[in-house]
């Protein structure tokens, strides 16, 4: 049984990420391209952190475990 940690982020990020929709930040985590599976995938056991407004979230892919990431343009959290 593995155990799914919820996403970590500097205090910066998760200010950013709490501007977020639920619908939002579930489609951030499960469309993320993998390179090692050529394919989008799901991040996992995420970690955030701000830099100039956006947010750049690193993780696994839950197929083959690589190391993923995903940017969010400052445009995102400007509504």
């Amino acid at each position: 049984m593995s155990t799914l940690r919820l996403p970590v982020f500097t205090p910066s990020a998760a200010k950013l990420w709490a501007k977020l929709s639920v619908e939002d930040k579930t489609a951030i985590l499960e469309n993320v391209f993998c390179i090692q599976c050529k394919a989008e995938t799901t991040m996992f056991n995420a970690s955030g952190k701000a830099e100039k407004g956006s947010l750049i979230l690193n993780g696994q892919c839950a197929v083959c475990l690589s190391s993923v990431g995903r940017f969010v343009e400052a445009d995102w959290f400007v509504k």
